[in-house]
C-alpha cells in the first residue's frame, strides 16, 4: 500500500472528561467489545496499511494495554507495524494537553522521515466510528491532483453540533469553501477527521510551522493557506455509516444505535471486520427467569435479571430481579439484586447496590465513573 497511517488518539478528550480521567479516548470502550481505536486501526489494516503509527499524550496505559503487541492486526511485524508515539520526555504531559495536531505531529517527525518509504501518510480521528475502504479514496486524491483530500459526510438534517471542518464543493468535488468549527447545515459537508497527503508534503509542513511556533494544523495551515489561494482541498464523499463521538451524549445515542440492525450490517462486515484485542472469555449465561430484548451482551455476562435496549461489555453481571434499559454497562460491573437502571452509562468495574434506583434522561444519560460502588 502506498500510504502510512497515523491515528489521533485524544481528539475531544475534553468534551469526554466522563471517560477520560484516566484513560485515552482511543480506549473508550464501544459496542460491548471494541475500543474506538478499532475502527481506524481496522479500517488501515483491511485497507493494507500496515504501517501505523498512533499519536498519544496522556493517560495511554489503557491504550497500551489494548494494543498490547497489534497481533490480532496483524502488525507485530520486523518492519514496518504498529507503534505508539509519545510526546518529547521535556513535555509536560499535564500541561493542558495538545495545542493542536501539528503540535503532536511533530512527535511523529522521525517516525515519518524513517519508516519503508510510502509516497502518502493518512491521518484519522479516532472519534470516528464507520467501516470504509481507504484505497478508493487514495485513487480518487492521485486522481484530484490536489494538495489534500479530505474525506467528508453529507449533511442532510439539522444539527447543532459543531464539526472540526465544514465544506462546500463544485460539481468536482474540488472544496470552495472551508470553515472551522461550526454546525453543518443540510447540503454541507462535514469532516471525518480524516485525510490524505504526500509525505513529503506533510514532513515540510510540519517543519515549517513548527519552528514558527504554529501547532493548529486545521486553523494555521489548512484554512490559511486555503483562504490565499495556496492550497487545493479535494473532498471524498463517505456514503456509509458514520458516527462521531463528540461527547457524552453522542457517545450514548450512538452506542445504543448499533442495536439498530442497518447501522450494525453497516459498521460489522463480514469482508472487513473490526478487529479488536482477543480476551478469552466463557460464553454468555442467561437465568431461567431472565429477560432479554434487542441487546448485545459480550461474551462473560452472567444475565439473572431483564436487560432492554442496552448494551453489555464482558464479564457484566446483572442479578436477580434487576431491570436494565436504555443503558450502557462496560467491562466487570455488577447490577446487584432488584436495581433499577435507565439512559445510564456505568463504566468499567463499577458495583451497583441491590435495590439501586438509576434514571437519567435520553439527552442527557446519568455517568457513572470507573470503579465506584453506588
Amino acid at each position: 500500500m502506498k500510504m502510512t497511517g497515523i491515528i489521533f488518539s485524544e481528539m475531544y478528550s475534553g468534551t469526554l472528561n466522563s471517560f477520560t480521567q484516566d484513560r485515552n479516548m482511543a480506549a473508550i470502550p464501544f459496542g460491548g467489545r471494541y475500543r474506538l481505536v478499532d475502527f481506524a486501526l481496522s479500517n488501515m489494516v483491511n485497507s493494507g496499511i500496515l504501517n501505523v503509527g498512533v499519536l498519544v499524550k496522556q493517560h495511554y496505559q489503557s491504550l497500551m494495554d489494548h494494543l498490547s503487541n497489534s497481533q490480532e492486526w496483524d502488525l507485530n511485524r520486523k518492519n514496518g507495524g504498529l507503534q505508539l508515539l509519545p510526546p518529547f520526555a521535556t513535555e509536560d504531559a499535564n500541561s493542558g494537553g495538545s495545542r493542536g495536531k501539528l503540535d503532536e505531529l511533530r512527535n511523529a517527525l522521525d517516525y515519518l522521515e524513517n519508516i519503508a518509504v510510502t509516497p502518502y501518510v493518512l491521518m484519522a480521528d479516532a472519534y470516528v466510528v464507520c467501516n470504509i475502504d481507504y484505497r478508493a479514496a487514495l485513487e480518487d486524491h492521485i486522481a484530484s491532483g490536489c494538495d489534500i483530500t479530505m474525506l467528508a459526510t453529507k449533511e442532510t438534517g439539522t444539527s447543532q453540533l459543531k464539526c472540526a471542518s465544514v465544506m462546500n464543493t463544485d460539481n468536482g468535488r474540488r472544496v470552495i469553501s472551508y470553515a472551522l468549527e461550526c454546525p453543518a447545515k443540510p447540503g454541507e459537508y462535514a469532516s471525518m477527521g480524516n485525510m490524505i497527503i504526500s509525505r513529503e508534503f506533510l514532513i515540510n509542513v510540519i517543519r515549517d510551522y513548527t519552528s514558527r511556533g504554529i501547532y493548529d494544523f486545521l486553523r494555521d495551515f489548512i484554512q490559511h493557506e486555503f483562504n490565499r489561494g495556496r492550497l487545493s482541498i479535494n473532498l471524498y464523499e463517505v456514503d456509509t455509516t458514520v458516527l462521531r463521538i463528540r461527547d457524552v451524549n453522542e457517545y450514548f445515542q450512538n452506542s445504543l444505535a448499533i442495536l439498530n440492525d442497518d447501522v450494525s450490517a453497516a459498521l460489522f462486515r463480514g469482508d472487513r471486520p473490526i478487529h479488536t484485542r482477543v480476551t478469552d472469555e466463557v460464553p454468555a449465561s442467561y437465568g431461567l427467569e431472565c429477560q432479554v430484548q434487542n441487546c448485545v451482551i459480550a461474551d462473560g455476562c452472567f444475565v439473572d435479571g431483564s436487560v432492554e435496549n442496552s448494551v453489555l461489555s464482558r464479564g457484566v453481571k446483572i442479578g436477580k430481579g434487576a431491570k436494565v434499559k436504555n443503558c450502557i454497562i462496560m467491562q466487570g460491573s455488577v447490577v446487584g439484586e432488584g436495581a433499577c437502571l435507565e439512559n445510564v452509562i456505568v463504566d468499567k468495574w463499577v458495583t451497583i447496590s441491590g435495590g439501586a434506583q438509576l434514571k437519567g434522561l435520553e439527552s442527557n444519560p446519568v455517568v457513572i465513573r470507573k470503579g465506584v460502588t453506588v
